[in-house]
C-alpha cells in the first residue's frame, strides 16, 4: 500500500491497525491534537521529523523524482510530493529496534525535565505495556538494555506522577532486564530508581537494602556510586538511630569527582534533602540554592522540586521572611509543570508554614502558592 502524503500515511496507519488518533499520537509520541492538525491539513513537518516518527510505527518513506530526468537541486522540494509513505519490511513491531526504545527512553526523559511526570505517564504506562509483551528472554542483549532504559524512565515518570505501584512495577521490570543483559550500570540504576520509590512510600528500610545492593555491583562510575550513596543516605536518615551512617553516606556522595555540571548539580541538590532531615539547614541551603539557580538551564521540574525543598528547608529552620522568598519563587515555577511530587511539597509548605499565618507576607505568599496548585490526579 503507497500513499502520498502525510495525512494519507496516519490515515491509513489508524485504518490498517484501528487505532484512534489518541492511541496513533501515544504511538509516535505526539500530541492527539497535532495528529488531528496534520490529517486535516492545517500543520506539517520535516521530512527528517516525518520519517523517525512513521519509523516508530514500521512505515518508511521513499522518494521518486516526479519526472524522468535526475532531480536537480531547485526542484528537490517539488520532487518531495512525489514522497511515498510505505509499511517497513523491517519489522512490525518497532519495540524490537533497540534505537527506537532508545529514542522513546530519551523522549520521555525530556518530557519529565520539561513537564513534570503527569503529562507523560499514559504513555509511560503505554510503553511498559508494549515492553511486557515481548518476551525478552529470546531477544538479544542490546534490545534487553535499551528496553531496560526506556523501563528505568517510565518509572521516573510514574514516580513523578504519584504512580508509585506503577512506577515500582517499571523499576523492577527495569532491574530484570538490565539481569538478563548482564548490563551492571544499568542494574545499579534500577536499583537507584527503586530505592527512590520505596523511600517516597515511607519504607526508608527498603530504600536502604536497594542502595545497598547497588553499592555492590562492582566496577560502577563514579557518578552512578555517588548517586547510590545519596539514596543511602537520605534513606538512613529517616531510620531513628542511623544518623551517623547517613551523614557519613552522604559526605561520599559529595566527594564524587568527574560528574558533568548537571549532575553536580542535581547531586548537591539531592544531597541536600538528607541535610536537612539531619538538621544541617545552612549546608541544605547553599547546595539546594546552587542547584535551583542552575537547573534553569536544564529542566524546569528540577528547579522547582530545588525551589520547594528551599522552602521547606526554611520553615525546618525557623526563618519565616526566607520561606516567603522560596516560597513565592516556587509560585512562580508552578504553572510550568505538572508533577505529583511537586504539588505534594507545596501542600506541605502551605501546611508547615501556617504556624506563621499571623505574618502578613507569610500568609500573602500561602494564599497564592495555594492558587497555583495543580488539580488534583488520581492516585496510584
Amino acid at each position: 500500500m503507497d500513499v502520498r502524503t502525510l495525512p494519507e500515511a496516519l490515515k491509513a496507519i489508524m485504518e490498517e491497525r484501528n487505532w484512534t488518533q489518541i492511541q496513533l499520537a501515544q504511538e509516535l509520541g505526539v500530541s492527539q491534537a497535532w495528529i488531528s492538525r496534520v490529517c486535516r491539513g492545517v500543520a506539517d513537518t520535516s521530512l527528517t521529523r516525518a520519517k523517525q516518527l512513521l519509523a516508530r510505527v514500521g512505515w518508511e518513506m521513499r522518494f521518486s523524482p516526479s519526472v524522468e530526468e535526475p532531480v536537480e537541486r531547485r526542484e528537490f522540494l517539488a520532487a518531495a510530493a512525489s514522497v511515498m509513505f510505505v509499511p517497513s519490511a523491517v519489522s512490525s513491531n518497532p519495540y524490537l529496534d533497540p534505537d527506537y526504545v532508545r529514542a522513546l527512553a530519551d523522549s520521555l526523559a525530556r518530557g519529565r525535565y520539561e513537564l513534570g511526570g503527569v503529562p507523560i505517564a499514559a504513555r509511560a504506562l503505554g510503553h511498559v505495556k508494549q515492553i511486557t509483551h515481548i518476551p525478552m528472554k529470546t531477544v538479544g542483549i542490546e534490545l534487553q538494555g535499551a528496553a531496560s532504559d526506556l523501563m528505568y524512565q517510565a518509572g521516573i515518570a510514574l514516580y513523578d506522577a504519584g504512580r508509585l505501584a506503577q512506577a515500582e512495577h517499571a523499576g523492577m521490570t527495569a532491574l530484570d532486564l538490565a539481569h538478563h543483559a548482564q548490563n551492571f550500570p544499568a542494574q545499579a540504576r534500577a536499583y537507584d530508581a527503586l530505592s527512590r520509590v520505596s523511600l517516597y512510600r515511607d519504607d526508608p528500610m527498603r530504600a536502604v537494602q536497594y542502595a545497598q545492593r547497588g553499592l555492590r555491583i562492582p566496577g560502577l562510575p563514579s557518578s552512578r556510586q555517588s548517586s547510590l550513596h545519596m539514596r543511602l543516605g537520605r534513606a538512613l536518615a529517616g531510620i531513628k538511630g542511623s544518623q551517623k551512617d547517613a551523614r557519613t553516606a552522604l559526605d561520599r556522595a559529595l566527594d564524587a569527582r568527574g560528574l558533568s555540571a548537571f549532575a553536580e548539580a542535581t547531586l548537591g541538590g539531592d544531597v541536600a534533602i538528607g541535610l536537612s532531615q539531619l538538621g544541617q539547614f545552612n549546608q541544605a541551603e547553599q547546595l539546594l540554592g546552587n542547584a535551583a539557580e542552575a537547573m534553569g538551564q536544564w529542566s524546569l521540574l528540577f528547579q522547582a522540586q530545588y525551589l520547594g525543598r528551599l522552602a521547606q528547608t526554611a520553615i525546618q529552620a525557623n526563618k519565616p521572611t526566607l520561606a516567603v522568598h522560596h516560597i513565592y519563587g516556587l509560585t512562580r515555577a508552578l504553572p510550568f509543570i505538572s508533577s505529583a511530587r511537586v504539588n505534594n511539597q507545596a501542600k506541605d509548605i502551605i501546611q508547615s508554614s501556617a504556624k506563621w499565618d499571623r505574618i502578613p507576607d507569610v500568609r500573602v505568599s500561602r494564599e497564592r502558592l495555594y492558587a497555583m496548585l495543580s488539580p488534583e490526579h488520581p492516585p496510584s
